[in-house]
């Protein structure tokens, strides 16, 4: 099934049709790919998406199983945004407006960027810096492959009827959207209501200590607000591990 096709795409990108978009067959990593354009002068916003990857990356450097035909594999270069949320924020609401709007589904949010439905993972987003832009990468399970997702028993898909171009699409025009109007209530709000974890307790590693804690809510940084054996913390992306295998019988 072709479902990567330039006319989809920009189709759905609605009023942001004229957007520079490439489709590949086949990279290393769309957010590398983006990443080396900036380095050779590329300016956001610019997309890019492949049917495969042999090198994506997640969070903390993980591998992101990004087999050909079955998952939606996208980045896009952005200029850096000044304010608001963080961009993973803003970029899990577009991705779950997107899905909502296209499959009829309704994924969850883990903080701060993956995103769950039925108790599996089913997407993931990576920001990363480049020549004073961001790069932002989303990988999205759209069909499970024929093999299943060996070795990773929290991942899943979406399995529905969904073409991939057409998802990208809609899911650079909400995010490109959102960052236009810069409405970070909105944001935040639209974030929070995805994110049923309020009152769950949770384990989190910081360094090489691990904590048990009971979540509060997300601050106007994305912060996650937390109880710890009474005292109130907010944790960061950037310094704490959370494991996916404990939401999923919560997402």
């Amino acid at each position: 099934m072709n479902d990567l096709e330039e006319s989809a795409l920009r189709r759905a990108l609605g009023p942001y049709a004229a957007l520079p978009a490439e489709i590949l067959p086949v990279t290393e990593s769309t957010n590398l790919y983006l990443k080396t354009a900036a380095r050779q002068g590329a300016a956001g916003p610019r997309l890019v998406l492949a049917d495969r990857q042999t090198g994506g990356r997640g969070r903390l450097g993980r591998s992101f199983q990004s087999p050909g035909g079955t998952g939606l594999y996208m980045s896009l270069l952005l200029p850096l945004p000044s304010g608001g949320p963080p961009i993973t924020v803003t970029a899990a609401v577009a991705v779950c407006l997107a899905i909502e709007e296209i499959a009829g589904l309704a994924p969850k949010i883990k903080w701060v960027n993956d995103l769950f439905f039925r108790g599996k993972k089913v997407c993931g987003i990576l920001a990363e810096g480049a020549e004073n832009q961001v790069v932002v990468g989303i990988g999205v399970n759209v069909r499970t492959p024929e093999n299943g997702f060996p070795g990773v028993p929290v991942a899943g898909a979406l399995d529905a009827d969904v073409r991939r171009d057409a998802l990208a699409g809609r899911i650079a025009a909400h995010l490109l959207r959102l960052l236009e109007a810069g409405d970070a209530p909105a944001i935040l709000a639209a974030y929070r209501a995805r994110m049923p974890l309020i009152g769950a307790t949770i384990t989190y590693t910081r360094g090489s200590e691990t904590k048990t804690a009971r979540i509060l809510g997300v601050d106007a940084d994305g912060g996650l607000t937390v109880d710890c054996d009474g005292h109130t913390e907010t944790l960061r992306a950037g310094e704490i591990s959370l494991g996916s295998g404990q939401f999923a019988s919560l997402l």
